[in-house]
């Protein structure tokens, strides 16, 4: 409660300076003008949000990918013009770079952010300065919860993927599980949802506990330590990011622990795969919005233009991104206008197939049935459980 009052003052203190030096005292107003002028004069711009440095994310070669397509199409009639922000993986300094896109009055969306910590606040900015936002990656469902009609997410949210992981262990008899959540907003929402959701699988909950950013690999050590000495487990659901998710999981295999790990979509990353061997062969599990053996031909398509451009494997943030522009370029076509709320209309009434599938949104800007993928660590990579 007191970290939430304290970035409520950060928030509203920044709100403050800004509102204190803003020349125009209705800054929607202003924000559309300068659109429409832009708009008119051939570009429309959007902002890349993301903590590209802290979490080496390729989801700038996926905006890059999809502006050179956008532009090459003729589908949207105007040229596209991405700016690019890193937001520095932290609340505070989030919300610092929220401000400087605002700042730009002619940005009418942004693309963004990669931590749920980092979406929340700064949704609330963007909200006041009438920019869209559209979430590329964020699972934590409050976003789409604020009867906020700027707020868009091609993202499934931590409800789904809760529901989804449940069913995952129960169909690999996993019956008897640990909990280890990132006490963050996006770990203890999707830990929330997974345990409701143990409970109408027949799942016990054995023990549940947290971390935050700033635990030691000691503190790690003693509480794999207590698990072994007091709990009858079968599995551990370990809900964060990497690479604390990779120092974990090394703790828990030196300690002697061998059961199956389970996890969402921030196990299904390269550096992850990387630094397992093949004894985790079968015993590493992930719910992933991310299927790589998609026969979609949309996806194929992206796939082999990104390896092409780029010369290497895109993730899911790539994807994600790539998708995201792809829909807000269309709607804007379809508008005829980079004007916020008339692409927000747009993005409503329309079924959008992209590479990862279709995109529909619901009233409150919600993805609605997407797919999740499950997936188990076999030689080297994390692929897709079949029937």
């Amino acid at each position: 409660m007191k970290k939430f009052s304290f970035l409520l003052y950060i928030l509203f203190s920044f709100s403050s300076a800004f509102l204190s030096s803003c020349k125009n005292d209705d800054p929607i107003k202003a924000r559309q003008n300068a659109i429409d002028k832009l708009y008119k004069n051939g570009t429309v711009k959007i902002a890349i949000a993301n903590s590209f440095e802290s979490n080496q994310s390729k989801m700038w070669e996926g905006a890059i990918l999809a502006q050179e397509m956008i532009n090459g199409s003729g589908f949207l009639p105007v040229r596209l013009e991405l700016v690019k922000f890193d937001d520095g993986g932290t609340s505070i300094s989030g919300m610092t770079t929220a401000y400087q896109i605002a700042s730009d009055e002619e940005i009418c969306a942004v693309v963004g952010h990669g931590y749920s910590d980092i979406s929340l606040p700064c949704s609330l900015i963007y909200q006041y300065y009438g920019i869209l936002t559209f979430n590329f990656i964020s699972t934590i469902h409050a976003l789409t919860e604020r009867n906020n009609p700027l707020i868009f997410s091609n993202m499934p949210n931590d409800s789904n993927f809760g529901e989804e992981i449940a069913i995952l262990c129960d169909k690999q008899g996993l019956k008897n599980v640990i909990i280890y959540y990132l006490e963050n907003t996006s770990g203890t929402s999707l830990s929330n949802a997974f345990e409701i959701n143990c409970s109408k699988h027949g799942i016990s909950v054995m023990s549940r506990d947290s971390y935050d950013i700033t635990t030691s690999r000691q503190e790690f050590e003693r509480i794999v330590k207590r698990w072994k000495n007091n709990f009858m487990f079968d599995s551990i659901f370990l809900a964060g990011r990497m690479p604390l998710i990779q120092e974990i999981i090394s703790v828990i295999r030196e300690n002697g622990v061998k059961c199956p790990i389970v996890g969402s979509d921030p196990f299904d990353d390269p550096l992850l795969t990387t630094s397992l061997d093949s004894s985790e062969n079968g015993k590493i599990f992930a719910v992933s919005n991310y299927d790589v053996e998609s026969e979609h031909p949309r996806f194929r398509e992206f796939y082999s233009l990104f390896k092409e451009k780029f010369n290497g494997e895109p993730d899911q943030e790539t994807l994600q991104a790539y998708d995201a522009l792809m829909v807000l370029a269309k709607a804007i076509g379809k508008a005829g206008s980079a004007n916020p709320n008339e692409i927000a209309n747009i993005l409503r009434q329309y079924v959008w197939n992209e590479a990862a599938g279709s995109y529909t949104f619901t009233q409150a800007g919600a993805v609605q049935n997407r797919e999740l993928t499950p997936k188990v660590f076999k030689d080297g990579k994390f692929v897709k459980i079949t029937e």
